[in-house]
């Protein structure tokens, strides 16, 4: 059997046929993976790689040095509270064999979203993880990877170790010229000395799943849109091939929500920098629309953000509102301004329009779920 059909066929052993992935209902996707006795249940969605290429290029071009720190900044803190909130094993509860055993599994997941391939080494005497990736997201485009590369490497291994000076450098990158992309993470120290890494991040939030986080984001009827996930890619809508999710040849990768509070937050303070994040996703959404080629905004907004995994989102094309019901919810939520979606669907819906729309206003209301407004 050959490698890619070794993967697709661990995905759908491991994570679909279990429904450990949940991705037939509209407006949620789910994921409950985790070690078999730690079970937990966390709101993902589907994100686009372009608009992640847009943010690292953009940003590093316009902040140089502090637009690194700020993107890897970002990855690290979502990455380590998304284990600490999945429960994930650490080496002060579990063995170094449960650990071994476990970062297989999560890597073999890896090679079903994020890289065709995925190599690891670890040494848990010397604090060391090492990992060769082929077609990894992001990085193999524009040869950066601060946010889901160095950063969220780094954070996953510091929490492994709970170790919050473990930081991650790329040694190798294809977006570089290289034949695959190699990370190394490592205790801060020796990666400052021996490879003059300057990027680091201590203060790592840390929260536990409780049952609250569960009532909010469970999983309700969509009043607006029928399509999930997995309707999208069975109506090939969505094309899965070796690791690789696409739209229009674009590629999509899934992720725990909180990576879209945890880039906002950081963003935000550089210089400037919401309004810099803002125009970055206006222009991603100018070419979406442009991906899309259709120009009826309302159907297309209900149908692909509902089968990303946004909730139930319903156009109101009267006064040019949009609403999202059962948006992903996180002790973030409240005092988010939505930047990153308000941005997308303001340059998707100008674009669609050809004249200049822009959603500035967001209106939060947490109740038995969370439910966002965003209005011109």
């Amino acid at each position: 059997m050959q490698v890619k059909d070794k993967i697709v066929t661990w995905f759908i052993k491991n994570v679909v046929t279990p429904r450990r992935e949940i991705i037939d209902r509209p407006g949620f996707i789910v994921t409950t993976f985790t070690e078999n006795k730690r079970t937990t249940y966390l709101r993902e969605i589907l994100l686009p790689e372009r608009l992640f290429e847009l943010m690292e290029n953009k940003i590093v071009e316009c902040y140089g040095d502090e637009g690194k720190q700020t993107l890897y900044s970002a990855g690290k803190k979502f990455v380590y509270l998304y284990s600490s909130i999945s429960n994930f094993p650490n080496i002060k509860d579990t063995s170094t064999k449960e650990l071994s055993d476990f970062a297989y599994y999560l890597l073999r997941y890896i090679e079903t979203m994020f890289a065709q391939q995925a190599n690891h080494e670890l040494d848990f005497e010397k604090r060391i993880l090492s990992i060769e990736f082929k077609n990894y997201i992001i990085c193999r485009n524009n040869g950066l990877g601060y946010i889901m590369m160095d950063g969220a490497l780094a954070g996953l291994w510091a929490y492994e170790l709970q170790d919050r000076t473990i930081e991650g450098i790329q040694l190798e990158c294809q977006g570089r010229g290289d034949q695959q992309c190699k990370i190394l993470c490592a205790p801060g120290k020796e990666l400052f000395e021996k490879y003059h890494l300057t990027l680091k991040e201590h203060d790592l939030p840390e929260i536990k799943y409780d049952n609250f986080y569960r009532v909010i984001n469970e999983i309700r009827p969509a009043a607006y849109s029928n399509k999930s996930l997995k309707l999208l890619i069975n109506a090939g809508f969505f094309k899965y091939h070796e690791g690789n999710l696409s739209y229009q040849n674009s590629r999509f990768f899934i992720c725990e929500s909180h990576i879209l509070y945890f880039l906002e937050e950081e963003i935000k303070k550089l210089p400037n920098g919401e309004q810099f994040l803002y125009q970055i996703c206006f222009d991603y959404g100018v070419q979406l629309h442009e991906i899309n080629g259709q120009d009826n905004f309302r159907l297309f907004i209900q149908d692909f953000f509902t089968g990303l995994g946004f909730g139930d989102i319903h156009v109101d094309t009267k006064d040019l509102s949009i609403t999202f019901r059962y948006y992903p919810w996180s002790i973030f939520s409240e005092k988010s301004s939505y930047v990153i979606m308000r941005g997308i669907i303001s340059g998707f819906v100008s674009s669609c329009l050809k004249k200049k729309i822009e959603f500035h206003k967001v209106e939060v209301n947490v109740g038995q779920y969370l439910t966002i407004t965003i209005k011109e």
